[in-house]
């Protein structure tokens, strides 16, 4: 199985599908230089390939995220109340999914806006309730915090742009993150 740090990296990459090294220590606060370690290291095990714009993962290192999801979560994958948990945020998600149509449809309105960043407000209070069992979550709060004052501070890019690390790119990331730690499958319907 990986290591914490091996896993932190290449899951990065996993939720990321292309990720750089400033990326992946953003995402996971790993030091730049622990994360460039990682990379090297994954490059050689031939789990990631490096190409100009990020790193992408190979079949052996999307294996490796999946066994280290199904074997280091087993457990909570059992707990009625993290069940329950998920169901609630399935709720919150199609208030967060109405909120981010009617926000891009309205070209930002900001009454729109405040309705989309308080469902981000409630998951990352929520999320924090999943920190004992999945401590790691921490950094989804953080990211959330610092992606929601940076809107707060007129920089709306970070409601929606795709590029940067926006509200919804951290909720899409964090959704894909709870359905692998559950060992569920995404609804593509």
């Amino acid at each position: 199985m990986l290591s914490d740090n091996e896993f932190a990296v290449l899951n990065a990459i996993y939720l990321k599908k292309m990720a750089t090294a400033a990326t992946i220590s953003e995402m996971t606060s790993l030091p730049a230089d622990e994360v460039g370690e990682q990379l090297s290291q994954a490059q050689q095990k031939e789990q990631v390939i490096a190409l100009p714009d990020g790193a992408m993962l190979l079949p052996d290192g999307t294996q490796g995220v999946l066994d280290y999801y199904h074997l280091k979560y087993a457990n909570i994958r059992l707990e009625p109340r993290t069940v329950q948990w998920y169901e609630a945020f399935e709720t919150l998600n199609s208030r967060f999914i109405a909120a981010v149509t009617d926000w891009q449809r309205s070209e930002g309105d900001e009454r729109v806006e405040r309705k989309l960043l308080q469902c981000a407000e409630r998951l990352a209070k929520d999320i924090a309730a999943l920190v004992p069992q999945v401590p790691r979550y921490a950094e989804y709060v953080r990211r959330f915090e610092r992606s929601m004052d940076r809107v707060d501070q007129g920089q709306r890019d970070y409601v929606c742009k795709p590029t940067i690390d926006s509200v919804h790119n951290i909720w899409f990331e964090f959704h894909e993150d709870i359905l692998a730690v559950l060992g569920r499958p995404r609804d593509t319907t």
